[in-house]
């Protein structure tokens, strides 16, 4: 019996055997061999077993039409043999290759108007016997707005300020449901009434974790009003609170492009990050000891393409109060500028948060003139944020920060190190290590505290350097209220008030490393087996209370 001739194609052979040392017979494949088979024409036994007959050639007869262009009825019976022979001794690409030289390409002589303003479109479709009724649509967009309703908390000047929140325990089942319940004769099924929920920008949950307690009493006692004029009255004490929030979000953008103009203004935002804790294991017993704490203080500077400045501590180093927040700003500024010379002016912003423990404090307005007795700056102003509307642009640092650690391990202050250098591949942040040396104890009772002054209702800080015994504040952010003087040296009979005397040094914060308390260190130490050599060491080198 004549062995069947099979024709394999030479890409086929050499796609098997790129790379490959032992060069692969591919007819020895069951499914290659199967499919070389099927492609020559030949007879094959498919995969379940059944047994495939093989082409066979053109019958007696025509095998087109006579008004075929090509006039292929005119071909003889072994002529027509031999094509069909030739056709299949050839590879499957070469067949492919031959089938689609007999194609021509024809431009389309006549095209049908499309769209909806279109003859054939106004005559279509006119009858439409299952279209909704738009009562239908009208009645389940008031019911889904009967549901209370969140704004978005922070600045509605940013983002999707359009979107508002229902309460996270309802769920689009359940509102259909209900809607099912107190609409019984609607025919209206759940994909109606879904697609029309997701045209309203509504969402279930709450819009942050960290919401303001005041927007949280409106929106409480909105929902327990129960007449018109009350419901009035709340909305507009909501919508001043949150005009006053968008106001501090406005002057941020209007300073960040003033900085953008002018070489000679800065404008910085800084913030503390969330406590970072190491080492971050997995095995359930870590979820009750106690970690090691690590602080990290972001100072990002607007309006430049400089990336944002993290100092990083730990516990043992520091802790986070106002201490420390002024020593990494006093840091930055040393390590980011020099002092003036002659008559130069240059001028610094600071934003922040209202936490009076670390940055809306007698020690941080004394900074503010220290830098200035420095010659630094010739005036600096502070704004901060209203409470509860502090989103700041260190937060969007944080977040990305926050997304590495998720997928990090970190035994000590040293990963977290590593951690923060890689967590953008593009302009890296910068990390500055703070030491026990680089805290200092700096001033808070340089400047006098003037009667009335009370530091954590003002909105706007700013001292300069043609008087700088005075402090001016703001209580808004608003340009047309007017500047409150206030005297912060002791004043003269004759002459003008003293200038703020501040020294040249000032002596550590902290002499030596803090000790830790005695049960995080002893929890510290019962995780020591689960980590390597490195992280042990540093443990176990770590004070503990007596």
């Amino acid at each position: 019996m004549e062995a069947q001739r099979v024709v394999v194609s030479a890409a086929d052979i050499n796609r098997q055997n790129i790379g490959k040392k032992r060069r692969v017979n591919i007819m020895s494949l069951k499914d290659r061999a199967r499919k070389a088979l099927r492609d020559a024409g030949q007879p094959y036994t498919a995969r379940n077993g059944q047994q495939k007959e093989g082409k066979h050639p053109p019958k007696e007869g025509k095998v087109c039409k006579d008004t075929c262009p090509r006039q292929c009825g005119s071909l003889t019976e072994q002529r027509k043999l031999q094509l069909f022979t030739e056709f299949y001794a050839v590879p499957y690409e070469r067949q492919q290759a031959i089938i689609l030289s007999g194609l021509e390409q024809h431009m389309v002589t006549r095209r049908r108007p499309r769209g909806p303003d279109s003859e054939v479109a106004k005559k279509k479709y006119t009858y439409k016997p299952h279209s909704i009724h738009p009562s239908v649509r009208e009645e389940i967009k008031v019911h889904i707005l009967s549901f209370p309703r969140q704004p978005n908390h922070y600045s509605r000047m940013k983002g999707d300020v359009e979107r508002e929140y229902l309460n996270p325990d309802l769920n689009l089942n359940r509102m259909y449901h209900l809607y099912k319940d107190s609409h019984p004769a609607s025919t209206a099924k759940f994909w109606l009434y879904r697609d029309i929920f997701k045209q309203l920008n509504l969402q279930f949950g709450q819009p942050r974790s960290d919401t303001c307690a005041k927007c949280d009493a409106f929106f409480s006692q909105l929902t327990s009003a129960t007449t018109h004029s009350e419901k009035a009255k709340i909305a507009a004490e909501s919508e001043l609170h949150h005009r006053k929030a968008e106001s501090a979000y406005s002057q941020l953008q209007a300073d960040t492009e003033w900085a953008k103009a002018n070489d000679d203004c800065h404008v910085v935002c800084f913030d503390m990050q969330g406590v970072v804790y190491t080492p971050n294991l997995t095995h359930s017993n870590v979820y009750y000891q106690r970690q090691l704490a690590n602080y990290n203080l972001c100072i990002q500077e607007m309006g430049t393409d400089k990336p944002p400045t993290m100092c990083l501590w730990h516990e043992g180093i520091a802790h986070r109060g106002s201490v420390e927040v002024a020593s990494c700003l006093l840091k930055w500024v040393q390590a980011s500028f020099s002092p003036l010379v002659d008559a130069k002016e240059r001028k610094l912003v600071l934003y922040s948060d209202r936490c009076c423990g670390q940055n809306n404090n007698w020690r941080i307005l004394n900074l503010m003139a220290l830098l200035l007795s420095r010659r630094y700056f010739t005036e600096v102003q502070q704004k901060f944020m209203v409470s509860g509307h502090s989103f700041l642009p260190c937060d969007r640092s944080f977040a990305t920060l926050e997304k590495r650690r998720k997928v990090t391990t970190l035994y000590t202050p040293s990963d977290v190190v590593d951690m923060t250098l890689g967590a953008r591949q593009q302009q890296p942040f910068n990390v500055l290590e703070m030491k026990c040396q680089d805290f200092r104890q700096l001033p808070d009772t340089t400047l006098r505290r003037p009667p009335g002054f009370l530091i954590t209702s003002m909105m706007w800080m700013k001292v300069t350097a043609s008087d700088p015994w005075c402090v001016y504040t703001k209580g808004s952010h608003s340009l047309y209220e007017g500047w409150k003087t206030w005297l912060v040296t002791k004043p003269r009979k004759n002459g003008p008030p003293p200038v703020p005397s501040f020294a040249t040094s000032y002596a550590r914060a902290y002499e030596d490393p803090l000790p830790i308390k005695k049960e995080k260190h002893r929890d510290l130490m019962t995780m020591l087996m689960y980590m390597p050599a490195e992280a042990q060491a540093f443990y176990e080198a770590l004070e503990c209370e007596e």
